[in-house]
């Protein structure tokens, strides 16, 4: 009841949904879609661009890969103008694999991604579940592991599926603002000494 009231709390009034059904058909609407198995959505918002809302969720996977992606979640990592990591997205995607990629692009993404890799610069590379592949691509090896971790064959994903877009590994950090911020402060002025003393001894001044 609570994610649900957030959810809704979260909405803003002037949402539109589209909506794609399996068939093609694409129907507006201002209310949720009770059920999205199987379906497209998009949330657009005040200025017409489309929020990602894909309707993903487990509960629309066939059994045995529902099962699979609970127990042995994917996650590809991959760095731009890679065309071994090219290749592993299209081996995953023709598989039917449901995964989540992590792009290396930052300095912050590399320290990340070594840590992940046990040290390792090269990519791509995959896990599955708690396991860990050798870096690079090689089919085969992929194909075995992925067969082990009870992935079918060829794909079954449910029609209409959209694979999530891919996310720095290391996500930027929130700019810092510093709330106790003082101003500079003005230089000491040097002290204003009283005047000369006509009855003060020599070499004296009080």
């Amino acid at each position: 009841m609570a994610a649900a009231l957030a959810a809704s709390a979260s909405a803003p009034a002037w949402a539109i949904y589209k909506i794609v059904a399996p068939d093609g058909s694409v129907t507006f609407s201002d209310v949720p879609p009770s059920s999205t198995q199987g379906k497209k959505v998009e949330t657009l918002n005040a200025h017409g661009a489309a929020q990602a809302a894909e309707a993903n969720d487990l509960a629309a996977l066939p059994a045995a890969l529902r099962q699979a992606v609970r127990k042995y979640p994917v996650t590809l990592y991959t760095t731009p103008q890679c065309d071994a990591c090219d290749a592993a997205r299209d081996f995953l995607q023709q598989r039917g694999v449901p995964f989540s990629e992590k792009t290396v692009t930052t300095n912050a993404d590399i320290q990340a991604y070594k840590a992940q890799s046990g040290g390792s610069d090269r990519l791509p590379l995959l896990t599955i579940g708690s396991t860990r592949l050798p870096p690079g691509f090689r089919s085969s090896n992929w194909a075995t592991a992925l067969d082990a971790a009870g992935y079918p064959k060829s794909s079954e994903l449910p029609r209409g599926y959209v694979r999530p877009a891919p996310t720095p590994l290391a996500p930027p950090s929130a700019p810092r603002h510093d709330t106790a911020h003082k101003p500079a402060s003005a230089p000491a002025q040097p002290p204003v000494l009283p005047p000369p003393n006509p009855n003060a001894p020599k070499g004296f001044q009080f």
